[in-house]
């Protein structure tokens, strides 16, 4: 029994037998000394996601204000809910740095580096899909990564995406291992629909486009070649989008951590159980122009698993700590991802 509580109870038996109530300000006191007492958890969360179909999970969540419901559930009252959209993950870790955000989305690669520079003070919550990364190009002579020139430019999101890391696995395969890093200097940094329009037009230096759902069939359908996907190289379906958050947010906040987990579960049943529904709460929550005929299909593409279970991180994790982009080494997934779905098949 620590001081503050040997002294708490003192005069709370002393109040009691003299008929007199505790004065508050003790309790109060009391509260703020002694870790953990009386602390309640965030009353606003402030979550992020990025574009694209790969995201969905998070779109739903949003537009069905899935996160309230199950902060209510656990009776922790109204929670404000905050979302900001990225278009790159970078720019997400440094709003989780200056603690302008507490759950991030985005690609597995940029949690990786975050959480190797932090020492793992950051943590995966839960994936949300895994999905191709796809490499299209204006080009139909390049049919291989060993075709570009120097002349060629390939638009991705930074140079930590999952597309800039799976470039990398795609030239040491073709190239060789000492050439990992061989097509960096052709990579320009673009959002995705930035780089669709780039690369439709033709107008631009850009020649190639490493990008993923919706955007590769919109390209497809506009007349541009697809070169590759990316679970060729990854043996599989491939963990592609993730949330992730710090291990302290987390700890403070259990039961929202957990409520969080929940809409992302239930988002989740959402599309594998009704894929038209998805496809139109992913068109309204992101304004979109395309059918719901076209969104609905690419939810159903056996090639796109929307699942919370991570799926071939340790693929990412030892190829970048192979090639030095992670100076830390994980002996496992569950090292990377938060305790809370440590029970799950992950890989």
């Amino acid at each position: 029994m620590g001081l503050v509580d040997s002294c708490v109870r003192a005069w709370t038996s002393f109040c009691n037998a003299a008929g007199r109530r505790t004065p508050a300000v003790l309790l109060l006191l009391a509260g703020v000394m002694v870790p953990g007492l009386a602390r309640a958890e965030v009353s606003e969360v402030r979550l992020a996601r990025q574009y694209g179909i790969s995201h969905l999970a998070m779109a739903i969540m949003d537009e069905l204000q899935l996160v309230q419901k199950h902060a209510e559930q656990a009776g922790l009252g109204k929670v404000t809910v905050t979302w900001n959209r990225f278009s790159d993950g970078p720019g997400m870790n440094e709003a989780l740095l200056s603690n302008n955000l507490d759950v991030a989305n985005g690609g597995l690669t940029a949690l990786l580096v975050l959480w190797d520079k932090s020492r793992g003070a950051y943590v995966g919550l839960s994936a949300l899909s895994s999905m191709p990364a796809v490499l299209m190009t204006r080009d139909p002579a390049i049919k291989s990564v060993a075709d570009f020139k120097d002349t060629d430019r390939i638009a991705l999101v930074s140079r930590v995406s999952m597309q800039a890391i799976i470039l990398r696995m795609l030239a040491a395969d073709a190239l060789g291992k000492d050439q990992a890093t061989r097509l960096d200097r052709l990579t320009v940094a673009m959002p995705h629909a930035d780089a669709f329009a780039a690369l439709q037009s033709g107008k631009t230096e850009i020649t190639a486009h490493f990008t993923a759902a919706p955007y590769y069939q919109q390209e497809e359908a506009a007349g541009l070649h697809r070169v590759l996907g990316s679970y060729g190289v990854l043996g599989g379906p491939a963990t592609y989008s993730v949330a992730w958050t710090s291990k302290a947010f987390i700890d403070r906040n259990p039961k929202t951590a957990r409520a969080i987990l929940d809409a992302m579960e239930e988002a989740t049943s959402i599309i594998k159980g009704d894929p038209r529904r998805a496809a139109e709460l992913y068109i309204k929550a992101d304004n979109s122009t395309l059918k719901p005929e076209l969104v609905e299909a690419m939810i159903r593409d056996p090639e796109n698993v929307f699942t919370t279970t991570p799926q071939n991180v340790m693929k990412f994790a030892n190829f970048m700590a192979d090639t030095g982009t992670l100076k830390s080494r994980a002996s496992d997934w569950k090292e990377i991802f938060t305790p809370l779905i440590a029970n799950r098949p992950g890989s």
